[in-house]
């Protein structure tokens, strides 16, 4: 019996001993085959698509566009607007606030309830809304893709633009009254309080092309890339595009763009829009066969830029929708002049503070 036991044991400890052999020999093949195998090398950014809250979402490299694809987005005066009332094919759209239609707007004019920039764009970071819910807004105000808009504000107000999001989704036409509501009143033009009840369309989204708007991981890589076929033209303040102020986690600029801050559009006491010749005069060092992506802090400020660098015959400006407030944000992107917000104390302060070492630095 002692003997068949001792076998018996002897046979389970041969068949340990080969179990863990294979087993070892296993482990050793697997680490080789991995040691041979090169590593996937990760991306240098590796950026999540953008939420789809917003139009300008796509991972895929930038393609080209012309602004001969999209509706017409002309600069009108007064006269230009007078003759359109009561023309069915028009729509006037006054885009400011509630309150100031209601004390007095241009005849005919149909309001969407608050300011045009904070329903046409989303309210908590400025960007344009979905294709779908803009035409589901903009057909029940009476605009049909076939519609002819002309858009106004407030004097120097470029928040109506909305970034030219209607044109984007089909609209044949998106123009604006230089020097707003204030123009025409100063012209003695008649107003009305009474407001305009628009009759419900159809609008029906049909996005010209993609490519109008640049969505944060295309410039990314046009960035990274130095691509000399880009123009990037910040349209904020000289501050912020020096890297003052509060703009968000950092302040500074997106690498190589150039300012075009929107006064520079303006005439200096009616803030209406340049005449053609002046606009030539401010964007002569902008040339013309090049790709030119427009930014701001929230994509408000570039409306006016927009309307000036198609009226001079530039045929590629598009937007670079998500804009610093979303740029900023994203630590592993590159800032020029960066400097990181102090939350702690008063910002108004610290501020101040970093205007006063920039002017002690000798810069302007």
């Amino acid at each position: 019996m002692r003997g068949k036991f001792v076998l018996k044991k002897t046979a389970w400890l041969v068949l340990l001993v080969f179990i863990m052999a294979i087993g070892l020999t296993g482990c050793g093949s697997a680490s080789q085959t991995t040691s041979d195998t090169p590593a996937k090398s990760e991306p240098k950014l590796a950026l999540h698509p953008a939420s789809n809250s917003t139009v300008a979402a796509s991972t895929e490299p930038l393609g080209a566009f012309s602004l001969d694809e999209i509706g017409a987005t002309n600069i009108v005066d007064v006269a230009f607007v007078e003759s359109k009332i009561g023309d069915s094919s028009w729509v006037i759209v006054d885009g400011r606030e509630k309150a100031e239609y209601e004390q007095g707007h241009i005849p005919g004019a149909v309001h969407f309830g608050d300011g045009i920039w904070k329903v046409l764009k989303h309210p908590m970071d400025g960007r344009v809304i979905p294709a779908d819910r803009m035409a589901k807004i903009l057909g029940e105000h009476g605009i049909s893709n076939d519609k002819k808009v002309i858009i106004y504000g407030k004097t120097g107000d470029y928040h109506v633009t909305c970034e030219m999001g209607p044109v984007y989704i089909g609209l044949s036409e998106w123009d604006y009254l230089s020097g707003g509501y204030e123009a025409w009143v100063a012209a003695g033009k008649t107003v009305e309080t009474t407001a305009v009840t628009p009759v419900p369309v159809t609008f029906t989204p049909q996005v010209v092309n993609e490519n109008m708007y640049v969505s944060t991981s295309q410039l990314a890589e046009i960035v990274a890339a130095g691509d000399a076929q880009y123009y990037l033209l910040d349209t904020r303040s000289v501050a912020e595009f020096n890297g003052l102020g509060m703009q968000g986690i950092r302040a500074g600029r997106i690498p190589g763009a150039t300012n075009f801050p929107p006064e520079v559009n303006l005439e200096k006491d009616s803030k209406a829009l340049l005449s053609s010749d002046k606009l030539a005069e401010v964007y002569k060092d902008v040339p013309k066969d090049k790709t030119v992506i427009l930014y701001c802090h929230r994509g408000c400020r570039t409306g006016f830029a927009f309307l000036a660098l198609r009226s001079l015959g530039y045929k590629d400006v598009r937007v670079y929708e998500d804009s610093f407030v979303v740029w900023n944000m994203w630590l592993e992107l590159p800032v020029e002049e960066e400097h990181f917000l102090n939350y702690r104390g008063d910002l108004s302060k610290t501020v101040e503070k970093a205007g006063v070492l920039w002017k002690e630095a000798g810069k302007k």
